[in-house]
């Protein structure tokens, strides 16, 4: 958790494997079912107020 606060690490940088096709169709799939899309996103705010809380 301490490397998110340093600056040099937010970017985004390009990925060194390879990605599975299947895996990113999976994904795509997922993110277009919108009980799921608003699952993910609760979860992410729960996660995340619990790190701010510490």
């Amino acid at each position: 958790m301490k490397n998110l606060m340093k600056k040099e690490d937010r970017g985004i940088r390009q990925s060194k494997g390879t990605w599975d096709s299947r895996k990113v169709n999976e994904y795509r799939t997922r993110i277009s079912d919108e009980s799921y899309l608003d699952h993910a996103i609760a979860k992410i705010a729960t996660d995340l107020s619990h790190y701010l809380m510490k």
